[in-house]
């Protein structure tokens, strides 16, 4: 047990406070009351957590595996986990954030067991330099050929397959900002990162895309 401005908080695994402490824990009362339920594993408040998270979490499985099963797999595991571990969540980010924690967190779990054969060291595609900080290499502006060259659908599945090359901590946080539109924020919390080490791995990301993108360009092929 802690103190907290003179008011004691439970460790983890107790149940959650009553009605009046869930400020200080982030929570809402209407949305500690539902974890709650689901600590009980309530068979209306999974039913519930079901329905207002299943479609988020598959599609942020899919977009992290490329592969609809195995999406569906995971899916289903991390509702079995959000419910089983419901005691050990505090409350102190929104609930989302620690449901989709889980995915991220069970999807890397899943490509490590699988082990990737085929990724592609990310340093190749950066921007090098000279001793006086220009670039070594043309940084060209590749977007309006891009609009001439090829459908919207052929560049987001090129896009799909070149993300799909980048090692796990990469390509995660591309897909979570760039493909799934959460925020720095929301994303950060769901990697366990800060902002910056966050951002770092997505602009590093991006560039990384932008040049195999401008070497499809350039080249014709992948």
């Amino acid at each position: 047990m802690k103190m907290h401005g003179g008011r004691a908080i439970e460790s983890d695994t107790t149940p959650f406070p009553p009605p009046g402490t869930e400020g200080i824990l982030g929570l809402r009362h209407q949305e500690a009351v539902f974890l709650d339920e689901i600590r009980r594993a309530a068979p209306a408040a999974v039913e519930e957590l079901f329905e207002r998270y299943h479609a988020k979490v598959y599609s942020l499985a899919r977009s992290i595996l490329k592969n609809e099963s195995d999406a569906e797999e995971v899916a289903q595991d991390v509702f079995f986990t959000v419910v089983r571990k419901a005691g050990l969540f505090r409350g102190q980010s929104a609930l989302y954030s620690w449901i989709y924690r889980i995915c991220v967190n069970t999807c890397l779990m899943r490509m490590r067991k699988q082990r990737r054969n085929g990724t592609v060291p990310i340093g190749e595609y950066l921007p090098v330099f000279t001793s006086e900080g220009r670039h070594v290499r043309q940084v060209e502006d590749w977007s309006r050929g891009v609009e001439r060259r090829m459908l919207e659908k052929e560049l987001g599945q090129l896009i799909e397959k070149y993300a799909g090359d980048l090692s796990d901590k990469y390509r995660t946080v591309f897909v979570l900002c760039d493909v799934q539109g959460f925020s720095y924020e929301e994303a950060a919390r769901i990697m366990n990162l800060s902002i910056p080490a966050l951002k770092s791995r997505l602009h590093r990301s991006r560039l990384y895309l932008r040049e195999r993108l401008g070497r499809y360009l350039r080249e014709g092929n992948t």
